[in-house]
Order: C-alpha cells, then sequence, then structure tokens
C-alpha cells in the first residue's frame, strides 16, 4: 500500500497488535524456560559420578556444577521474561482501552503512546478505565467487562504483594494474606493478556462502526 491509500488507523491497530505479539512472545519464553529448568531438576536425573581435581583447590564436580549453573540461569531467565510478560501484558490492556477511548471520543491517534524505562513500559498510574457506554451494544462489552474486574483484582493484589515486601521479617505479617494475595498476583499477566486480546476485537469493532456509520453487532475480530 502506497501512503495515500493506507487507512488512518492502520498504525494505531498495529501498534496494539505488536504489543500483544510481544506479550506473546515473553510467555513463550518464560514456559520454555521453566520447562529447561524441569529438565536439568538433580531430583528427577540420574547421578554421574566423576571429579577432577582443582589445583590449589577442592575436587569439583563437573555434572553437579553443570546442573546447578543451568539451575540459576533457567531461574533467572524464567523470572525475567515472566516479569516481561506482565509488564507487556498490562501494556496491551492499557493501549488496547485507550485506543478504543480516543476513537470513541471522536479522536485520530496515529499510535499507541507509552513512556519506557530500563526496557520496560511506564503504565498508567491506577486501575483500567472504563469502556464508554457506547461499547455497551457490542456482544463482547460484558466479557470485556468481566476481564477488566479481573486484571483490578490481581493488580490489589500486586500491589498488596509489594508493600508486603518493604518488611524487613515477613513472620510478623499476616503470612495467610500474603499467600492469598500472592495467588491472586501470580494471574496478572495472564488476566491483562486476556483483556488486551479483548479490547483489541472492541478495536477493530469501533473501528469498522466508524466507518460504516453504523452499529456493527460483533463483526470485529482481533488478528490472532
Amino acid at each position: 500500500m502506497t501512503s495515500d491509500t493506507i487507512p488512518w488507523f492502520h498504525h494505531l491497530t498495529d501498534s496494539v497488535h505488536a504489543l500483544g505479539a510481544a506479550a506473546r512472545e515473553y510467555r513463550t519464553a518464560s514456559q520454555a524456560a521453566r520447562v529447561a529448568s524441569w529438565h536439568i531438576d538433580p531430583a528427577r536425573l540420574l547421578p554421574v559420578d566423576g571429579a577432577l581435581h582443582v589445583p590449589g583447590r577442592d575436587f569439583v564436580r563437573p555434572y553437579d556444577d553443570a546442573l546447578l549453573k543451568l539451575g540459576d540461569l533457567y531461574s533467572e531467565l524464567e523470572s525475567g521474561t515472566k516479569d516481561l510478560y506482565e509488564n507487556s501484558s498490562l501494556a496491551y490492556a492499557y493501549a488496547a482501552t485507550s485506543a478504543v477511548r480516543s476513537i470513541l471520543a471522536g479522536e485520530r491517534p496515529p499510535h499507541v503512546e507509552l513512556g519506557r524505562r530500563d526496557g520496560r513500559y511506564e503504565l498508567p498510574t491506577g486501575s483500567l478505565p472504563e469502556m464508554p457506554s457506547a461499547l455497551d451494544h457490542w456482544t463482547g462489552a460484558e466479557r470485556l467487562t468481566r476481564l477488566r474486574e479481573h486484571v483490578i483484582e490481581r493488580q490489589r493484589a500486586r500491589s498488596l504483594v509489594s508493600d508486603f515486601a518493604f518488611y524487613e521479617d515477613l513472620a510478623d505479617c499476616e503470612t495467610a494474606e500474603l499467600t492469598t494475595a500472592t495467588a491472586c498476583a501470580a494471574g496478572l499477566a495472564d488476566s491483562a493478556y486476556a483483556y488486551g486480546e479483548a479490547g483489541e476485537n472492541a478495536l477493530h469493532f469501533v473501528l469498522l462502526s466508524a466507518a460504516t456509520g453504523t452499529a456493527v453487532m460483533d463483526t470485529a475480530g482481533g488478528r490472532q
């Protein structure tokens, strides 16, 4: 397509879609690291005898040393990619929401805009905004509302876990509350991604509605 034939919203929808694609890559990488870590778990592997002497030091068992180092590397990779998955999924959710709200407000943003710091997206403060009531006639609106509630619940749990982290001695904290909050917060990335995906569908819906000037019922599908 030439620049004269590209629709004004082309780069906007590409921005939102690219965030979803990035989140999927981080999710896949995190899952792969978890599987790789499982494969080198010493508890499920047969021991390999054999040691070598390091002059001036002690003996080293190469196989055990390799498993230890690989375990640390895979654990670090899983933790890092999980964090990036959560960050990009939340960026996906906020971006889809912002794009839909802007279009329904009569605006034409050329791209999604998000800040970046240290390789991560700077997310808006506060909970995910509600979608305007103009979206209520879309058949996916109720599911989008439920998904938003799930994200907000897990964001609150994440904040609670972060608050607990400020304490030096967690033994004096409400451990049951912390355990519950930690389990809930663990689902934040998946919930945010699911919302972002539904929000991308809503984005295509409102764009099609705006293009045709009619209330199109459930005809917009996000790209997979």
